[in-house]
């Protein structure tokens, strides 16, 4: 029996990184929004947003299938899969609603991180120079995945103490996919039995009453490969070579805090469950290494990448949902099967942005 569940659990492991592989290798066009001066910011949050909001509601989710707490010595191990549906309007961006300065684009919309895996819109970059318009870069912006939904494995546990409490964790090793991207991710969190300390609710057996709450932070982080040649043939550089350029890569490390009251009904066999509560997240995206940047040489009336005009580390910032807010409230409902000490869950979370949990685990006491 459990050769059998560790199987399923290495499967579903290798069917997550086929769905990640294609996301994580997409994003290392990343660099690509350096050619845009001033506005790298604006541009780099529209597309990137959805992507790490998808993320942020993956940790908030999967912390229970049950809201009564393990005895003491009790204990579970579950493997768990999140996935964080992305809304229809977060699918793409109006890149002329950024209030974008010296750009020019060529659509109103063009795909996020989450949307349709089609060439983004064509952006024109230009300064005003001596008098004249200068174009300094023309990109398209980088394609969306094609994928609308964010997936995010972990393995789970839980272990009961005194007095109706449980300590949760989880943890996901760092799990390579694709070239130079890799995530990993830890959490800690805590389920407390409130049935115990209502008279009335201690009289019916089946229902269960608990509060919870859990943090848990991940790490990711993928190569980029932003070169001058990108530019194409009317930008020189000068002094500077590609291997300059070789250590770039972005870094994203996503914090989430929820905190929820719990409700079940625990009979024989299946668990019906639900929960009601908020998430709140914190994300900071950081783009490291040297990107080509260019500059016009007034001298040679040319457009030119020299060390100087590049910059390093050009990115460190904190990526809020598109209303500003960090917090969000989430209303939760699931069935567990329970066969023996083998457990299947399944349920659903409305929120900012919904997700779906099913996970596989087995459970003593």
């Amino acid at each position: 029996m459990k050769n059998n569940l560790f199987r399923r659990l290495f499967l579903m492991s290798v069917f997550i990184g086929m769905l990640s592989n294609p996301l994580f290798s997409q994003l290392d066009d990343l660099g690509t929004f350096m050619s845009f001066g001033s506005n790298t910011e604006k541009l780099l949050k529209a597309y990137i947003r959805p992507y790490t909001n998808a993320l942020g509601t993956d940790l908030s989710s999967g912390w229970y299938n049950t809201a009564k707490p393990h005895k003491l010595g009790g204990f579970d191990v579950t493997f768990t899969l999140n996935t964080t549906i992305v809304p229809t309007a977060d699918r793409s961006f109006n890149p002329n609603g950024l209030g974008l300065e010296g750009i020019t684009s060529s659509s109103n919309s063009s795909p996020t991180a989450m949307g349709k895996n089609k060439p983004g819109a064509e952006l024109t970059y230009t300064e005003n120079i001596g008098g004249n318009d200068v174009t300094l870069a023309q990109f398209e912006l980088p394609k969306g995945t094609g994928l609308s939904f964010a997936p995010a494995p972990m393995i789970q546990g839980a272990v009961g103490l005194i007095k109706g409490t449980e300590i949760m964790g989880r943890f996901t090793p760092k799990l390579k996919l694709g070239s130079g991207s890799e995530f990993g991710l830890w959490g800690v969190g805590l389920k407390h039995s409130i049935k115990q300390w209502i008279p009335a609710l201690k009289r019916i057996p089946v229902l269960h009453l608990s509060v919870m709450g859990g943090y848990t932070s991940l790490n990711a982080e993928t190569a980029l490969n932003f070169m001058p040649s990108h530019y194409g043939s009317y930008i020189d550089y000068v002094g500077v070579q590609d291997s300059y350029f070789a250590d770039q890569m972005m870094n994203l490390e996503i914090s989430s805090f929820t905190s929820n009251l719990l409700i079940s009904a625990n009979l024989p066999v299946v668990c019906f469950y639900g929960g009601v509560g908020f998430a709140s997240t914190k994300t900071t995206m950081a783009l490291k290494g040297n990107y080509p940047v260019p500059t016009y040489n007034t001298t040679e009336n040319r457009t030119e990448i020299t060390k100087a005009s590049s910059v390093t580390d050009p990115v460190d910032m904190e990526i809020k949902h598109k209303s500003g807010s960090t917090t969000d409230p989430r209303y939760n409902v699931g069935m567990r099967l329970k066969f023996a000490v083998i457990t299947i869950h399944f349920d659903y979370t409305y929120a900012n942005y919904s997700v779906a949990t099913a996970g596989l685990g087995i459970s003593f006491r």
